[in-house]
């Protein structure tokens, strides 16, 4: 597994963090809480997706954790 399918805490002014993501962060982050990049698989799509074996797309989360590790909020590229 390559450093970039793991789950990493990124700086919020790291450029892989969309803009998009970046101002929702903004918006609701208070000091302490930390920023995480999450890759994940895609719901399974085509034919097959209805039985759950279609095909996967690569996806990034972004999750703001606050400083105890609870999940504040969930984000997506737009």
């Amino acid at each position: 597994m390559t450093h970039d399918d793991q789950d990493r805490q990124v700086a919020l002014d790291d450029p892989a963090v969309p803009q998009s993501v970046r101002n929702a962060v903004r918006s609701v982050a208070q000091p302490g809480d930390t920023l995480w990049r999450c890759p994940r698989a895609s719901a399974p799509r085509g034919v097959l997706g209805i039985i759950g074996i279609g095909h996967r797309e690569p996806v990034t989360e972004w999750w703001l954790l606050s400083p105890d590790g609870d999940l504040i909020e969930a984000f997506w590229e737009e």
